[in-house]
């Protein structure tokens, strides 16, 4: 029933299509994910990974549209995520003699959860392996974005197996990047890079860099569509991503409990206009966190609010944090506001988180008991327009 797809003469797609996923670590997918593995039939048959656990029995059947399972000699794991790694189990069972390829790192993760019998054989940034016409290259690309990963590359090809760079969460029945619309593939691109692969720009960088020394037909990674005709512009972009070089622009976001939090953050968002800065405003209770990650890659500004509740912040502000935390955008400037009761030490919270992810905050929080009056708006309406750099 699951059939394969021939990319190049010999190299076979058999990845799985997850048509109906909608979330990842925090990330949301509308339009489900992909999970690529790469079939190269040679002298020695070898899989490059394979997927969540979930969904083997696409992976299997792909693979047994074009050959017995049986005949994997190679497995290569060029990342130990689950997603990536997940059904290994299950396709060392039925090819018991193949050996796993994964970087010493990958070495050490793949034991956790694979015990000690296969056989694991660990190689590192130079390093070949021969299976027949063919003699595939490894390099490092450690923290883009686990310690582990690797990429792997056929001269013969010219296709990078790139693994994690270069993905998009989208699932599609296209393979190529010029089978789809080109904005909308993008944009998926964009929002995986500033929500999995943001915090590792340098290291990004320097593999954006090393690829750039390939000669490349196709860049194949491990989510998404295939890249044969935007090589050059996914690789230009990427370059201007890694640099994160923030627009003139702002994001607002915002938990709010009686409205007062929200009225702030309409001035804060109206100062902001005023001044000729493009800002996008979010009330954390209906927007995706992803989503607006995708916005604070660009922003110069980014504005969190909640108010204080039980002398924390709102759940929704406090997840969001949390995740702007773990992806700490560098370069940027941060404000906290928020209303208060008795205390003001959710305000407090959210300057100290973003000052630990890395913003450089701007004065004192605002703060605003109750803000119930027109009176309160329009003074902090004022007091954003004469303090928030640039909005004079």
């Amino acid at each position: 029933m699951f059939k394969a797809h021939e990319i190049k003469p010999g190299i076979w797609w058999v990845g799985a299509l997850e048509w109906n996923e909608r979330r990842i670590h925090g990330f949301t997918m509308p339009n489900g994910s992909t999970n690529n593995a790469y079939l190269i039939m040679d002298e020695h048959v070898t899989l490059v990974d394979t997927c969540s656990h979930e969904h083997c029995a696409q992976l299997i059947g792909r693979i047994s549209d074009v050959v017995d399972p049986a005949r994997i000699e190679y497995i290569i794991s060029n990342h130990s995520e689950k997603d990536h790694a997940g059904s290994l189990r299950e396709v060392l069972a039925l090819a018991p003699q193949a050996k796993v390829v994964t970087s010493t790192k990958g070495e050490a993760i793949l034991r956790t959860y694979l015990g000690k019998e296969p056989e694991l054989i660990p190689v590192k940034t130079g390093d070949g392996l021969s299976i027949g016409a063919r003699t595939l290259t490894f390099v490092a690309t450690p923290m883009v974005h686990w310690p582990d990963n690797m990429v792997t590359y056929s001269p013969a090809d010219k296709v990078l197996f790139s693994n994690d760079a270069f993905g998009q969460f989208w699932a599609t029945s296209e393979r190529f990047d010029d089978e789809v619309d080109e904005g909308a593939l993008f944009a998926a691109a964009k929002k995986y890079f500033a929500n999995i692969v943001m915090p590792f720009a340098k290291q990004t960088a320097k593999a954006v860099a090393a690829v750039r020394e390939l000669e490349l037909d196709l860049i194949a990674p491990s989510h998404g569509l295939i890249w044969r005709s935007k090589i050059a512009q996914i690789l230009d972009t990427y370059e201007q991503w890694c640099r994160l070089e923030p627009a003139n622009s702002a994001v607002v976001a915002f938990a709010t409990m009686y409205g007062s939090t929200r009225r702030m953050a309409d001035a804060i968002t109206e100062a902001f206009m005023a001044a000729g800065i493009s800002v996008r405003q979010h009330d954390l209770a209906v927007s995706d966190i992803s989503d607006i990650m995708t916005e604070v890659m660009d922003a110069k500004y980014v504005a969190v609010g909640s108010p204080a509740h039980n002398m924390t912040v709102l759940p929704e502000a406090g997840a969001f944090l949390t995740y702007l935390k773990g992806l700490a955008p560098k370069g940027r400037r941060g404000i906290a506001f928020g209303s208060f009761g008795w205390s003001d030490a959710a305000q407090k919270e959210i300057a100290n988180t973003m000052e630990q992810a890395g913003f450089q905050m701007e004065g004192e929080p605002f703060t605003v008991a109750w803000n119930d009056s027109p009176e309160d708006a329009q003074r902090l309406f004022e007091m954003c327009k004469r303090d928030v750099p640039n909005c004079t």
